[in-house]
């Protein structure tokens, strides 16, 4: 071991053993969250559904179906960091992915008309 990696690991142990305040063990969660809801079904055709959700007040859901590619429409809750409820809803088909909900950005309106050919 190199003097200086020696020094690094001495300083290192010194401080864990004075309580320096910057070290913190990693967090402890206090108990699980239950699972009150979890119901998915799939169909030999491609056709599925899933409905969750848990006891912290996360819920989602989805269907779809295999018709002409896949299509599905479905959505998500939750209750974000700063306490807001979160709703998003969304359809996923031909035209893409295409979420709606509160909390997401809008973009500013094109400079052109689009058209679809």
């Amino acid at each position: 071991m190199s003097g200086f990696t020696l020094c690094i690991t001495l300083l290192v142990a010194a401080a864990l053993a004075a309580g320096d305040v910057r070290y913190r063990p990693a967090p402890s969660y206090a108990s699980p969250v239950p699972i009150l809801k979890d119901d998915r079904t799939r169909s030999a055709h491609g056709d599925y559904s899933v409905d969750f959700e848990a006891g912290n007040g996360i819920a989602r859901q989805e269907s779809g179906s295999q018709s002409y590619g896949q299509v599905a429409q479905g959505g998500w809750r939750y209750t974000s960091p700063e306490g807001q409820q979160v709703d998003i809803a969304f359809v996923a088909d031909q035209g893409g992915y295409q979420p709606q909900g509160a909390v997401l950005p809008v973009p500013p309106p094109l400079p052109y008309t689009r058209s679809d050919h």
